[in-house]
C-alpha cells in the first residue's frame, strides 16, 4: 500500500513540477519552440544556433564567427566541451525580452530541470566574449546538472568562472598557462591580477545565492562580478586550468563544493613548496 502512495505522489511530482516551472518561467516555452518559429531560423553550419530573421546577412555572419571562437575558447579552459546549449539572437531589444525575463544585459542563460540549455543572446551580445561567458554557465549545467548547479553551487564561483573566459573583465593569462607547479609564480606576480585591483571586496559568503547576486542594485552586482572574478582568478593562478574539470568531477562525484575548492588549492601549495625545497631549486 505504502509503495503505491509512494508511487502515485511520485508520478504526479514529475507532472506538477515541469508544468510547474514553466508556468513560472513562460520564456522557457518560447526557447523550446524556437525551431517552430517563423521569427527564426537555423543557422547552417552551426549545429544549434537560432537567428531572427531581422538580423542582417553581416550580422548573422558575425553570429558564425563568434561563435565558434567562444567554442574554441570553452575547450581551451574545460578540457573539453559537453555543453550542447541552443543559442537564440535577436537584434531587437523587443524580441530579446521575451525570451529572456527582464530583458537586462547582453546575455542569459536558462537552464531546465530535464537538462536542455538556452543561451539566448540580445543586440549587444553578438560577440565572442558574451558567448563564451554564457557558453560557460551551460558547461557547468551540462557537466552537474540543473539541481545540483543551483544547490550546490555558490553563485560567485558560477559567475567568477563565466568571466574568466570574458575578455571584457579578464586576462586570459590567469588560465592560460601551463598546468604544471609553476603556476605558483604567476599567482605571485600582482600584475596577474591587476585588473580587479580597484574593485572593492564583497564577502562570498554574501553571494552564494542567485538573489544575493543579483538582489541589489547596479552597483552591488558590478561588485559582485569584481569579488568573484577576483577570487576565481585568485584560485586558478593556485590550481591551474585543470583544478576545474578536477573540481567539477569531484563534486559530481559527490564531494562538497567548499571542502573540494579549498583541497585543490591547498595541495597544490603544498606539493609547490615541496618542491622549491628539493635540492637544486
Amino acid at each position: 500500500m505504502r509503495g503505491r502512495v509512494f508511487f502515485r505522489y511520485s508520478l504526479l511530482a514529475l507532472v506538477v513540477v515541469p508544468i510547474s516551472f514553466l508556468w513560472l518561467f513562460p520564456q522557457v516555452i518560447r526557447c523550446m519552440r524556437v525551431s517552430y518559429s517563423s521569427d527564426f531560423r537555423l543557422l547552417e553550419k552551426t549545429g544549434n544556433v537560432y537567428s531572427s530573421r531581422t538580423a542582417t546577412a553581416k550580422q548573422q555572419a558575425e553570429l558564425r564567427e563568434h561563435t565558434q571562437t567562444a567554442r574554441q575558447r570553452i575547450r581551451r579552459f574545460w578540457g573539453d566541451k559537453q555543453g550542447q546549449a541552443i543559442l537564440i539572437y535577436s537584434p531587437s531589444q523587443d524580441e530579446y525580452e521575451t525570451y529572456c525575463a527582464g530583458g537586462e544585459g547582453a546575455g542569459c542563460s536558462i537552464g531546465t530541470p530535464w537538462g536542455t540549455s538556452y543561451l539566448v543572446l540580445g543586440p549587444e551580445g553578438n560577440n565572442a566574449d558574451v558567448i563564451a561567458h554564457e557558453l560557460c554557465h551551460d558547461e557547468l549545467f551540462a557537466r552537474l546538472g540543473w539541481w545540483r548547479v543551483k544547490r550546490e553551487i555558490p553563485q560567485w564561483f558560477n559567475e567568477g568562472l563565466a568571466l574568466m573566459v570574458d575578455y571584457r573583465f579578464s586576462n586570459p593569462s590567469i588560465w592560460e598557462q601551463p598546468d604544471s607547479l609553476t603556476s605558483m609564480e604567476s599567482f605571485a606576480d600582482e600584475a596577474t591580477l591587476e585588473s580587479f585591483s580597484h574593485y572593492p571586496m564583497l564577502k562570498l559568503a554574501d553571494l552564494e545565492s542567485t538573489r544575493e547576486f543579483f538582489g541589489g542594485n547596479s552597483i552591488h552586482t558590478m561588485l559582485a562580478y569584481g569579488t568573484s572574478a577576483a577570487e576565481v582568478a585568485r584560485w586558478l593562478a593556485v590550481v591551474g586550468r585543470a583544478g576545474v574539470p578536477t573540481l567539477t568531477n569531484a563534486i559530481k562525484a559527490g564531494n562538497g563544493f567548499r571542502q573540494t575548492y579549498q583541497q585543490l588549492e591547498r595541495s597544490k601549495r603544498e606539493r609547490a613548496m615541496k618542491a622549491r625545497k628539493r635540492p637544486g631549486n
